[in-house]
């Protein structure tokens, strides 16, 4: 029967087996009807038809089972291929896709970085060395956990703290960036690479000014299986503008739906005069 769902040349192979079976069916039913006439009486014979009858009917019965019982199973079978098949194509198709925005977001990391860089070198900022050393630090991390599906938390968090300490270079010294963590220290979370980076990245981008006084506030908290991502920022430059809106943001929320579909929540936009962030994930799972 699972011939039959399987092309052309095998449904008439199969149709062939069928009719096969049923003339196979139809020769044993014969041969009990078929009752030498010399070897008992009339009388006899008159009482054996209804049983042989109802022996026919039963062995009718049994092959319409069997049949239907087999063609059931061969239409799930092949329902069951047609899914796996479907299952590994989205598997290579969202593999692809995070492979894509991956291979986005590193340009992006290292543009923002560079020209940290840059304008430590053209001020002849005392602490230029310092910078590429951390600098340093931040690619051994790229290149060392970018191409893995998860890494301890503790690991990612690092790596924003050392990110953080690198921009602060490029700020004015009367703007604080206020960086926290909270975390169970019996509970070991792990989360995908540089999934939270382009949050931090956007304060620094649109939150944090060079020149002016004022605070940014970035929070993770990690407890009971929940990640929580908070940022709050002056709004010196609306990252949901058009004009300075990147590709960063909308590929870690597409890397998000791929990664973590309905295990997260995310909010970005203005509250109470500032912009803030709030992404929730659920690592459990």
């Amino acid at each position: 029967m699972p011939f039959m769902f399987a092309g052309k040349k095998r449904f008439w192979m199969a149709v062939s087996l069928i009719l096969l079976t049923a003339v196979g069916t139809y020769l044993i039913t014969r041969y009990q009807m078929e009752v030498p006439l010399h070897h008992m009486r009339r009388t006899r014979l008159l009482q054996h038809i209804p049983k042989i009858k109802l022996q026919q009917q039963a062995v009718w019965f049994l092959y319409v089972v069997v049949i239907a019982f087999s063609a059931a199973v061969g239409l799930l079978t092949q329902l069951y291929h047609q899914i796996m098949e479907r299952q590994a194509v989205e598997f290579e198709k969202k593999k692809a896709e995070l492979a894509l925005y991956k291979a986005q977001i590193n340009p992006y990391f290292l543009f923002n970085n560079l020209n940290t860089l840059y304008a430590m070198v053209v001020t002849g900022s005392p602490k230029t060395e310092d910078a590429f050393i951390q600098f340093i630090n931040l690619m051994k991390y790229m290149y060392a956990n970018n191409t893995k599906d998860k890494i301890p938390l503790h690991i990612e968090v690092e790596y924003i703290r050392q990110y953080i300490e690198l921009q602060k270079y490029q700020i004015a010294e009367n703007f604080d960036v206020h960086f926290s963590y909270v975390h169970d220290e019996t509970e070991q979370m792990n989360i995908a690479p540089m999934i939270l980076i382009t949050f931090v990245e956007n304060v620094f981008k649109h939150g944090v000014s060079s020149h002016k006084k004022g605070e940014a506030y970035i929070t993770i908290r990690a407890e009971k299986g929940e990640l929580l991502l908070a940022t709050n920022n002056p709004l010196l430059n609306h990252p949901d503008s058009k004009a300075s809106k990147g590709i960063g943001i909308e590929n870690c929320k597409k890397r998000l739906d791929l990664l973590y579909p309905n295990r997260y929540s995310l909010f970005t936009g203005e509250r109470e005069g500032k912009y803030a962030v709030t992404l929730s994930i659920n690592l459990r799972q």
